[in-house]
């Protein structure tokens, strides 16, 4: 499994992050979307692996993935950025899986940038 990240995606991830400490870790989230088959993935910045979870490759090194929801996701994605959308996408060539990946920082809050 293997995960491009864009260099306008990165760039969106860098202004978001700001000074904010963390590895990637592609975060799928289930909160308030009914059960463990509905969920978005965004992107989570984390102090570590924690058992559960297990890496996948990237251009910009290893990403954290939870075990469990791996298997929602394909072998080769892209995470892009859409400037004219603020839009961080996460697709791959035969689907997207958001179109609005939010960063967050380790307790899930979303970090925002004025630009």
């Amino acid at each position: 499994m293997h995960i491009t990240f864009t260099e306008t995606a990165l760039a969106r991830i860098d202004q978001l992050r700001g000074d904010t400490p963390g590895q990637l870790h592609l975060y799928y989230d289930t909160e308030g979307c009914g059960c463990g088959n509905s969920g978005i993935f965004s992107i989570r910045l984390v102090e570590g692996a924690a058992d559960e979870d297990m890496t996948i490759d990237s251009n910009v090194g290893p990403v954290l993935v939870k075990r469990w929801s791996s298997h929602f996701l394909d072998q080769e994605m892209t995470l892009d950025y859409i400037p004219e959308k603020k839009s961080l996408i996460l697709k791959s060539d035969g689907q997207y899986f958001n179109t609005n990946v939010l960063v967050t920082d380790q307790t899930g809050c979303q970090l925002t940038a004025n630009r």
